[in-house]
């Protein structure tokens, strides 16, 4: 069987897309279908594919090509992913073409029911020790297994961390041990980087650590950030402006990461009119520094097309 790094070649180039939800404001599909819209989707949501088929097949008809993120699969911990949600999976990146499957490395469901994030509140991330990593190569082996895609594995993000090791060195260890790639949200990174104690001034700190040449998809979004008791804290917040330590830690990523092929703005809960200008600035923002001349390329010939 080829490796990753021997498959990736053959992953196509997407260039920059959006991530959102079916059903919720902007619509998928009418942003898809604007003048500078998205080149591609990205969606969270069921593992059950029909029960999104209109939209699904909207997209379809009109080639926007789609990404399966779902919130429901442990990638570490102890609860095991079962069988027959991996096949609903797999039937679902199939129905929709999805070139690759990616979700962020935490317990989504603490049972032997599968479930979704939502309702343990949000994703419990992993303890940064060797005992969590060896586990979460088990889960992370159960989907590899299972579905015909690569898999990439997302830092999620962190108001806190626990464990004796860093969050780069931590996911670096689990992508080759596992021979996955890589998803990198920017937003996510400064979470760690502050959840470590750093500052302002450390927003890069450690991104070496990681195998770089396995990211191929990089997400950016709007958040927040609040000091409390002398220490920083971020949060994710899709309806709210990128911050300007978010956009530094993206510029970072695109500069580096020379097999990156999607760049992914998170967006659910703004406004068309905000996602579009946002959709352009990224673009551009490619065009000057991404190392990647596929999706240099991508992005050139999308903006060129927006303003015809």
């Amino acid at each position: 069987m080829a490796s990753f790094c021997e498959n990736q070649e053959k992953l196509p180039t997407l260039g920059v897309g959006v991530s959102l939800s079916f059903g919720v404001e902007p619509d998928p599909v009418v942003l898809a279908q604007r003048k500078g819209g998205p080149s591609f989707i990205e969606y969270a949501g069921a593992v059950q594919h029909s029960w999104m088929r209109q939209s699904i097949r909207a997209l379809q008809e009109k080639n926007v090509p789609m990404l399966y993120h779902p919130s429901c699969l442990n990638l570490c911990g102890p609860f095991p992913n079962p069988s027959g949600w991996l096949r609903a999976i797999q039937q679902h990146l199939e129905a929709v073409q999805s070139p690759w499957l990616a979700q962020d490395v935490s317990i989504c469901f603490a049972s032997q029911i599968p479930g979704y994030s939502n309702q343990l509140g949000y994703f419990i991330p992993p303890i940064l020790n060797k005992a969590s990593l060896n586990q979460a190569i088990i889960r992370v082996s159960e989907v590899v297994e299972a579905v015909g895609v690569p898999l990439l594995l997302e830092p999620p993000p962190v108001q806190f961390v626990v464990g004796d090791m860093d969050i780069f060195s931590w996911l670096g260890e689990l992508a080759v041990a596992t021979d996955c790639g890589l998803l990198l949200d920017a937003g996510h990174v400064v979470s760690h980087q502050f959840s470590m104690g750093r500052t302002h001034g450390e927003l890069l700190f450690g991104l070496n650590e990681l195998p770089l040449e396995r990211v191929i998809e990089v997400h950016v979004a709007g958040g927040t950030i609040v000091e409390q008791d002398g220490k920083l804290y971020y949060g994710d917040a899709h309806d709210l402006p990128i911050l300007p330590e978010t956009m530094q830690v993206l510029r970072a990523l695109i500069s580096r990461c020379e097999n990156l092929r999607a760049v992914c703005f998170e967006c659910e809960g703004s406004l068309t009119q905000s996602v579009l200008p946002m959709l352009k600035n990224l673009r551009q923002l490619i065009g000057r520094t991404a190392c990647n001349l596929d999706l240099v390329e991508k992005a050139s010939t999308s903006l060129q097309k927006s303003l015809v």
